[in-house]
């Protein structure tokens, strides 16, 4: 049974993240450290602790971070609160303490979160990247390039500009098999055909084995939806 996330941010919140969990991946790019993904000015955060889902919407919202996490890997963890100015890589540190999960950024302001062994979670949390697992986070792009050129293809004036949150399961080929609203744009004709070409959506290659679903997905206003469209929609005829 899911239900929708409570919104939990204060202030104005432009963009997300995905949550994820997969709060809305940023767009190919190469894997940055934490220390290139964020940016070094720090901003007053107010996020109560909560379900860790929750939070990560919460954070997305406040920062436009986009996070890629399975809701299994998510699933009965709790985030500690975050009260003060800090940057946005030293409020998700707080936020992730005791969580026993980790940060790897695939992108200037897209990460996921791993799972850490013992001795690596009782260790303070470093802004740095850390190695490759199998699974969600080397899935991602493929992912992120497949939802990315479905939807901008299907509204290409739209893409980018508005908030959806959905969860999505896979079959072993990467087709989705089933999609279910977490929270609507606000727009219904916009969500059925959203809904009605993710149906049918199959992604660029196959999920790993063992992958956990179902894959929340966080959409989220970002600062240039035409740039992000801008290689789909030009390739005319391609699929």
């Amino acid at each position: 049974m899911t239900r929708p996330h409570r919104r939990t941010a204060t202030g104005n919140a432009l963009a997300l993240s995905a949550c994820l969990l997969m709060t809305w991946m940023a767009f190919v790019c190469p894997a940055a450290s934490a220390m290139d993904a964020a940016p070094a000015a720090s901003r007053y955060f107010d996020l109560p602790a909560q379900p860790l889902d929750a939070a990560l919407v919460a954070f997305g919202e406040a920062t436009g971070y986009s996070v890629l996490v399975s809701s299994e890997l998510a699933a009965g963890r709790m985030a500690a609160p975050v009260r003060g100015d800090y940057t946005p890589v030293e409020a998700l540190q707080r936020l992730l303490a005791g969580t026993q999960l980790g940060v790897r950024f695939s992108g200037r302001n897209a990460f996921t979160l791993l799972a850490l062994a013992d001795d690596l979670a009782a260790a303070p949390a470093a802004p740095a990247p850390l190695p490759a697992a199998p699974g969600l986070p080397a899935y991602a792009a493929v992912l992120q390039r497949s939802l990315t050129r479905a939807l901008c293809r299907l509204h290409p004036d739209a893409f980018g500009r508005y908030r959806l949150a959905f969860q999505l399961w896979l079959d072993e080929r990467g087709r989705v098999r089933d999609v279910h609203v977490l929270e609507p744009s606000g727009v219904a004709q916009r969500d059925r055909a959203v809904l009605q070409r993710l149906r049918s959506l199959l992604m660029d290659g196959a999920p790993p084995a063992g992958l956990p679903q179902p894959l929340t997905i966080l959409l989220t206003p970002r600062p240039d939806p035409a740039a992000d469209c801008a290689p789909y929609l030009s390739l005319a005829g391609a699929p």
